[in-house]
């Protein structure tokens, strides 16, 4: 296996972690224990490689950047949505 597609399935199993979370928010229906710091932080941290695949034009990373930032914006949603103590 080469190096390219290890890292093609690395992708795609960091985007699939982020259902399990999404999953909990939805049938709970509580965020009270997800960080709005470390949410906000992970948002503008991918937002940054999303933004630094473009500048290279790295088409890989901007695809998998561009699903990741997407799954964030669902996260913060319901993150903020569900959030029933605001600290």
């Amino acid at each position: 296996m080469n190096g390219e597609t290890y890292m093609t399935m690395v992708a795609f199993l960091a985007l699939f972690s982020w259902i399990p979370q999404i999953a909990r928010i939805i049938k709970t229906e509580s965020s009270d224990d997800f960080s709005l710091w470390a949410t906000g932080i992970l948002a503008w941290a991918n937002g940054s490689f999303l933004w630094w695949a473009y500048v290279i034009q790295d088409t890989p990373l901007f695809i998998q950047q561009s699903i990741t930032c997407a799954m964030l914006i669902v996260f913060t949603v319901l993150v903020v949505k569900y959030r029933r103590t605001w600290r």
